[in-house]
């Protein structure tokens, strides 16, 4: 199978590779054996890349023959910009998602709403009402309060 791109679809791709290695590695803290083939190819991406004339957007590490992108390059890169956006909205859907799920389960307790529409309806206002204080005051107002330890000799 031959694919053939010109010089502005290989950049694309390469932008992709860049996003794609975020993704599984950006906060590795061990190797992972099933990124191994994935992370194969966007080698051989990047090689292909330095060898067709990306020599300032990729870079190639000699001693242990490998290819990465150019660091100054990467960071004003499109790649970069949609992966600081994609973190962005993923940060605050997620905090408002958990939060919101959080309410329901104190409201519900260990019950079930009655229904999948009521249920919706309640993660529904806790989530509005969360995305409305972050999109106003982003995490200005956002405090982590302990509960507080059981007196001694009281009972809780």
């Amino acid at each position: 199978m031959e694919i053939s791109f010109n010089k502005e679809e290989l950049k694309k791709l390469v932008e992709i590779a860049v996003m794609a290695d975020w993704v599984m590695t950006a906060h590795d803290t061990e190797d992972d054996v099933r990124k191994d083939e994935y992370l194969q190819l966007i080698q051989k991406i990047f090689a292909t890349a330095w060898k067709n004339g990306m020599k300032k957007e990729i870079e190639h590490l000699e001693d242990i023959n490998e290819f990465f992108p150019d660091e100054t390059w990467e960071e004003s890169s499109l790649a970069r910009a949609f992966i600081n956006e994609f973190e962005e909205k993923t940060f605050w859907d997620e905090l408002v998602e958990r939060l919101a799920e959080r309410e329901l389960n104190r409201k519900l307790g260990n019950k079930k709403a009655g229904s999948f529409e009521e249920h919706m309806e309640i993660y529904e206002k806790f989530a509005s009402s969360f995305g409305e204080e972050f999109a106003e005051n982003g995490i200005t107002n956002l405090q982590v309060v302990k509960p507080e330890a059981p007196k001694a000799g009281k009972k809780s």
